[in-house]
């Protein structure tokens, strides 16, 4: 199965290359990020997955998943 995986975060920068360099330097520093989890096959389904947590906690169907860039 296909699955579409979306990390959104908000930052501030000078520029959009700014921007994604800070990012970038997050993720290499920090472990501990959510993602939203998607089958691009069909299903409208959006589930929260957060690694931090137990296997059995750490998924969770989202309700109402408003994009930021739409």
């Amino acid at each position: 199965m296909n699955y579409k995986v979306v990390f959104e975060i908000e930052v501030e920068a000078e520029s959009p290359l700014d921007a994604a360099k800070e990012v970038q330097e997050m993720l290499n520093e920090h472990n501990n990020w959510q993602y939203y989890i998607q089958s691009s096959e069909g299903s409208e389904d959006v589930f929260s997955v957060d690694l931090q947590e137990e296997d059995e906690d750490a998924v969770l169907k989202v309700d109402k998943y408003i994009p930021m860039i739409k």
